[in-house]
């Protein structure tokens, strides 16, 4: 059976970028359900907000990208598939989220300058940016009884706000050995800066100590990060984040966790840890 790729992401998290980079390294074929998303909301006169209100209450639309969906199961092409429910349908992919900070992606969508997805202000696009996602998680969840947030669902999660479309590649196809070995492999990328930390003092002779090892290119124990509203808490192994980060990785290996961490207890990168 031909290697299949479904990619789903946040906005602005560069899936269309990833895609066509991995086309050439894999010979594969696109296929992605946002351009015809954009298309319909400009012919009925919407932006793509609007259109995913209006398909809450219009699920024969939904039912039409799954139709398409399942087919492609049985599609002998090599394809990577742009589509956020192509993880549920479409048998037998690598199950691929793509995910970026909410103000890095209004940033990024704001540049594209998208006729469907006008924005005044960085603010406003963000803030349009979680109502869609909360609309699309509100629609799925009805009529699938499925949570799209949940990244659980996935085989591999990277975090694209730093990394470059590169590097998520690189990510990506040294994960396909390990998947094609066993389907249910989980990995998990993020951006030591988009992390948020424990409010309390990092063991500095450790950060060392990994430091080195990870400039020695030697693996270290994956971070435990939970995911909530967004946001990536680290629930063990600050230290190897850290490390990561003075040596000025774009992504370091983590281990999805659940947890309910109170936001109040972390801090961001910036305030300066160390």
């Amino acid at each position: 059976m031909a290697l299949k790729i479904s990619l789903a992401g946040d906005l602005g998290s560069g899936k269309s970028t990833v895609s066509n980079i991995l086309m050439g390294e894999l010979g594969a074929e696109y296929y992605g359900t946002g351009k015809i998303a954009r298309e319909l909301a400009e012919s009925m006169g919407m932006d793509i907000a609007a259109l995913n209100i209006y398909m809450e209450d219009h699920p024969e639309m939904d039912y039409e990208f799954d139709r398409r969906l399942v087919n492609l199961s049985d599609d002998p092409r090599t394809l990577i598939i742009d589509s956020r429910m192509a993880w549920h349908f479409t048998r037998g992919t690598l199950k691929i989220y793509l995910s970026t900070d909410p103000e890095t992606s209004a940033v990024r969508i704001m540049r594209a300058g998208r006729s469907s997805e006008q924005f005044a202000t960085v603010e406003e696009a963000a803030e349009r940016i979680r109502a869609r996602k909360e609309s699309e998680r509100k629609r799925y969840g009805e009529l699938y009884g499925v949570d799209c947030k949940d990244l659980g669902n996935y085989n591999l999660v990277i975090d694209t706000t730093y990394a470059s479309p590169e590097e998520t590649c690189e990510a990506i196809l040294a994960t396909i050995p390990a998947w094609e070995a066993d389907s249910e492999v989980r990995a998990c990328y993020v951006c030591p800066r988009r992390l948020r930390y424990p409010d309390d003092a990092p063991d500095a002779e450790a950060v060392a100590r990994i430091s080195s090892a990870v400039e020695r290119g030697e693996d270290t124990p994956p971070v435990e990060v939970c995911y909530r509203d967004d946001t990536f808490y680290v629930m063990g192994g600050a230290e190897v984040a850290l490390a990561y980060a003075l040596c000025e990785a774009p992504l370091v290996p983590c281990r999805l966790v659940d947890g309910s961490p109170d936001p109040t207890a972390f801090v961001k990168m910036e305030d300066n840890l160390l």
